[in-house]
């Protein structure tokens, strides 16, 4: 589960915020920078927060069952969400460095509803390159996919399956394509809460 934001904050390091590669300012991200932009990002709140929200629906569906009932299994089911969130950043970042994605989330410029969210969730699995275009998000699927692999090994035996690990890194993309969603919509929605005073 990987959660991405718009461009670094301005600094001697990094470049300035810009509106994507249409922006006459806008500048590749260097390895140095990719990985600072990474950390900084590791633990966004958003990211502890959907790993609480992926622990109370394995605990509504008592996943698995093995763990049983009740806070502690909870904590252990969160863990286990923020552990499979580790895995996936350290299996991204090379990824990421050796193909040249850009894993930075521009905001959409289309007008309509449907039209932002689609292009919220097409980020998810197709991204900028380094050179301002557009390509697979290799890091991604690999990320997700490896994270779900990984993490099921402290899982009772009956998930160490193929269906269960696709599952597991599927429900990871929707998630990371939901936080893309959040970060579309996130400026709107401060706006209309500040206006709203």
């Amino acid at each position: 589960m990987l959660a991405q934001e718009s461009s670094p904050n301005t600094s001697t390091t990094q470049p300035a915020q810009t509106s994507g590669p249409e922006s006459p300012e806008w500048q590749a991200l260097s390895v140095k920078e990719k990985l600072s932009y990474d950390w900084r990002h590791l633990f966004d709140v958003d990211n502890v927060v959907y790993a609480g929200i992926g622990a109370s629906f394995d605990q509504l569906r008592d996943r698995p069952g093995a763990w049983g009932e009740g806070w502690g299994p909870f904590a252990e089911r969160y863990a286990s969400h923020l552990g499979q969130y580790a895995i996936q950043r350290s299996i991204m970042f090379p990824v990421q460095a050796i193909d040249h994605e850009d894993t930075r989330y521009f905001r959409s410029k289309r007008a309509s509803f449907q039209g932002r969210v689609g292009d919220a969730f097409l980020h998810t699995i197709w991204r900028h390159n380094g050179s301002g275009g557009m390509m697979p998000s290799y890091s991604e699927f690999l990320g997700d996919y490896g994270a779900a692999a990984l993490s099921r090994l402290w899982w009772p035996d009956r998930y160490h399956t193929g269906s269960a690990i696709f599952i597991a890194g599927s429900d990871t993309i929707l998630v990371d394509a939901g936080i893309n969603v959040l970060h579309e919509f996130a400026p709107d929605i401060k706006r209309w809460l500040h206006l709203a005073h």
